[in-house]
């Protein structure tokens, strides 16, 4: 198992989508297999069997090692983690080389914790180890285990593809007449943005749901631009605020790495293109912020954008924003979400 840790100056928001599997106990297909097998079988010895089968545990102990993907920076602090389904407590841990050497060794303390179905999960420490290459980590205890590879290597080495691959998402996730032409994108969407219609914000229960038409204010701004949400195409203030924020810090902090100084990952452009959008959010004359563009779930009256999967250059009716509106004094009074008229 593999865990991506990134440091904090990149850190975001990812949502994860897990599919459901549904596997056959293995005691069920040879149970199946031997009915098939021994039905000459006289009916004493075939029940031995059958006993002996369902008495195979359900689920085996597991245990796993997870460590940062995209590697360790040579001199900052280096930690993995064993997540275990019985206690460890007491085993011995190794670092190895590529040559299958040990460079370090260790036995794992007190569990810090739980996470998900493992009751037990134990830190691994390996500052020292500080040369550049490739290591796996093995556990020998209760339940051994073996990390995936990872690397340990200076930070630009380490952070020169995950940060070019990042400035491609943000490129692809572009949404208005100013995309970038990729394999993944081959048109703009949502051009009509440029009017989007503000509505007031609906009484939605727990699940984000409401019944009605939304009511309209009357007012019509250019909500164009901006990027679209992870798995949808909603747009959000505060995800905006907070990504374009991360991005300017680290043009200002790490101009080599992400500013002017790198030619694959430099992202003044693409903060730039974040924050020209946020500007289009603030009314200065009305003092009203706008919020959010889209509304996830609608109902009869309304279609939403999770109501059908579509390209963005297909929906060619206008967007719809509801608002955030402040006093005379600054001070937040109410709080609109927003929706897409299709």
């Amino acid at each position: 198992m593999i865990a991506l840790v990134l440091p904090p100056q990149l850190g975001g928001l990812m949502k994860l989508h897990r599919p459901r599997l549904c596997f056959l106990h293995p005691a069920a297909e040879i149970l199946s297999a031997s009915r098939k097998i021994l039905k000459p079988v006289c009916g004493a010895a075939l029940s031995v069997l059958v006993t002996l089968l369902v008495a195979v545990p359900i689920q085996a102990q597991s245990t796993f090692i997870r460590v940062n993907q995209v590697g360790y920076v040579a001199n900052a602090p280096k930690r993995a983690y064993l997540m275990s389904s019985t206690a460890e407590a007491g085993a011995t841990f190794s670092v190895r080389n590529s040559a299958g050497a040990s460079v370090l060794s260790g036995t794992i303390g007190g569990s810090v914790g739980s996470w998900g179905s493992f009751p037990d999960v134990y830190a691994l420490d390996f500052d020292s180890v500080s040369a550049a290459g490739a290591y796996t980590i093995a556990v020998s205890g209760p339940v051994p285990a073996t990390s995936p590879s990872f690397s340990i290597d200076s930070a630009v080495n380490l952070y020169a593809t995950p940060l070019a691959n990042s400035l491609f998402f943000y490129e692809n996730e572009r949404d208005g007449a100013n995309f970038i032409a990729t394999p993944l994108r081959t048109a703009a969407g949502h051009l009509n943005d440029q009017s989007a219609n503000v509505y007031l914000t609906p009484n939605m229960n727990k699940n984000g749901r409401f019944s009605g038409s939304l009511t309209p204010t009357g007012a019509v701004i250019d909500a164009s631009g901006g990027w679209w949400d992870a798995g949808d195409y909603l747009k959000f203030v505060q995800t905006h605020s907070y990504t374009v924020a991360m991005l300017l810090v680290g043009v200002r902090d790490f101009p080599n790495q992400m500013g002017a100084g790198s030619s694959a990952s430099n992202f003044t452009t693409e903060a730039r293109f974040g924050l020209d959008w946020l500007q289009k959010m603030w009314d200065d004359n009305s003092k009203t912020f706008y919020y959010q563009v889209g509304i996830g779930n609608g109902n009869s009256s309304t279609v939403s954008d999770h109501d059908i999967w579509r390209l963005p250059q297909a929906v060619l009716s206008k967007a719809v924003l509801l608002t955030f509106v402040t006093s005379a004094t600054g001070r937040c009074s109410s709080i609109l979400p927003v929706e897409r008229e299709r």
